[in-house]
């Protein structure tokens, strides 16, 4: 699909398609179609795409709202759920880096922590959240000296470090995570 092949060879043109035909699906699925999350959720990660490789805020600004959108419609037990609130999460951390909003980087914790919620301990992204949140919480202990947040953020490096034992070839990564914590 045109999605695919954007993210193997990154012509901006098959990402623009791929846009342009999940606004059309979405017109198909009008609310309260059971799949219209779905298709919420493809075009809010096609345009953080396209913020990543273009900056526009404009399409930073839409994703997080679509990603809101299709959190309402998610099934709260919907195996995916945990990848949508980590999408919004991310996006929300990008665009607290960009503008500095307070209210950005405190959702993007709220939302990280309910993805971690959604991960137990032998889900396959439960380390990939742990570092998400871990860096968040890092980030607002630099900015306001709350020492609850440091601490937090270490406890979470920690795990995460624990779900990647040697001779695991990513180990390196959770280890600096935590140096740079202490």
């Amino acid at each position: 699909d045109l999605w695919i092949r954007f993210k193997h060879s990154g012509r901006q043109e098959d990402l623009d398609e791929a846009i342009s035909l999940y606004r059309e699906g979405l017109e198909l699925r009008p609310a309260p179609h059971p799949d219209r999350y779905l298709f919420l959720n493809s075009i809010a990660r096609a345009l953080s795409t396209q913020f990543k490789q273009y900056g526009g805020h404009e399409d930073l600004d839409e994703a997080i709202s679509l990603y809101r959108e299709a959190l309402e419609l998610f099934p709260a037990a919907h195996p995916s759920r945990s990848i949508s609130l980590n999408n919004i999460a991310s996006d929300l951390w990008i665009r607290f880096e960009q503008s500095g909003r307070q209210e950005d980087l405190e959702e993007a914790i709220s939302f990280h922590r309910e993805a971690l919620e959604l991960r137990p301990a032998q889900h396959p992204l439960r380390s990939t959240s742990l570092t998400d949140i871990a860096t968040a919480l890092s980030t607002r202990f630099n900015l306001y000296g709350r020492r609850e947040d440091l601490e937090e953020a270490i406890s979470f490096h920690r795990e995460a470090l624990e779900l990647r034992p040697a001779p695991h070839p990513g180990r390196f990564a959770y280890l600096n995570n935590i140096a740079i914590a202490l």
